[in-house]
């Protein structure tokens, strides 16, 4: 039984300040090696559950930033973790052949006022809706699992992030390891008691894979992309969009995948090679 991790940092037990690749002191440094092993031992705890609950193989997105965040020395080594940039698509190797699928380290959406370093893909984006709903990364991660009628059952983090998922999608398990109290401040848990959470709850997870439906959005898709800042000019919309105002753009598909295609320029004719059979066990 095939399942499908994304990872995030923003949601991770002891994280509450925006990451700053670019900022190159020994401080920032030791922060951020830091919060990649906290990262690591989260996720960690994920895999052994999902495997102690039935999982007999576990993909890891490596879904933050540059998609290097996770200490692959700190990994539990029955996952597969896909990490880098310049992605074929943004979530690879999730299709029909996964059971489910689900979260560590989430963060609310953009505009949950008291989440812990709350945003939708980037700080620009004040709103993403998808048939009229208002939707974060993960909403687009289940809808896009959806597709391929996988559920999304487990999310790990910020308990607003915990919260809009409950709303989305009844009867997933969730795992809070901190409370956001603003955007920049959590009342957090201890990294120990966190990967203790996260490993009951991923356990659990695996017991609710046949009873959550999977989030689908009904064909034709209508996505309303609003930013905070004047963006969009109306006599150069991207292809495929129509630009209302210097703030808002929105646009139609068939489905979430020819959307995501429109919205990131993904070709949709990429297609993943088998894993190779020392790979799995």
């Amino acid at each position: 039984m095939k399942f499908y991790l994304v990872t995030d940092l923003e949601g991770v037990a002891g994280v509450y300040q925006w990451e700053d690749p670019e900022d190159q002191s020994l401080e920032n440094h030791e922060r951020r090696c830091r919060q990649r092993r906290w990262l690591a031992k989260e996720v960690s705890a994920a895999v052994d559950g999902l495997c102690i609950g039935g999982a007999t193989e576990v993909i890891v997105n490596d879904g933050h930033g540059a998609g290097y965040t996770i200490d692959l020395d700190y990994m539990d080594q029955r996952a597969k973790v896909i990490h880098g940039h310049q992605r074929p698509f943004w979530l690879p190797y999730l299709d029909e052949s996964c059971a489910a699928t689900g979260i560590v380290g989430a963060h609310a959406k953009a505009g949950t006022t008291n989440g812990c370093l709350y945003h939708t893909m980037h700080r620009g984006i004040r709103d993403w809706q998808f048939n009229g709903i208002s939707m974060g990364e993960m909403g687009l991660q289940a809808a896009t699992a959806g597709h391929y009628g996988v559920p999304f059952v487990l999310c790990t983090g910020d308990a607003w992030a915990c919260r809009e998922m409950e709303e989305l999608i009844p009867g997933i398990v969730t795992a809070p390891v901190k409370y956001g109290m603003s955007r920049l401040s959590a009342l957090t848990c201890t990294p120990e008691e966190a990967q203790r959470i996260i490993r009951e709850a991923a356990e659990q997870a695996m017991a609710v894979v046949d009873k959550v439906e999977p989030f689908k959005l009904d064909s034709p898709i209508h996505f309303r992309d609003e930013r905070v800042e004047p963006t969009f000019d109306e006599e150069d919309a991207q292809k495929g969009f129509e630009v209302i105002n210097a703030h808002v753009r929105e646009a139609q598909a068939d489905d979430i995948i020819q959307l995501m295609g429109l919205i990131f320029g993904y070709d949709l004719g990429w297609e993943p090679l088998e894993f190779s059979p020392a790979w799995t066990s």
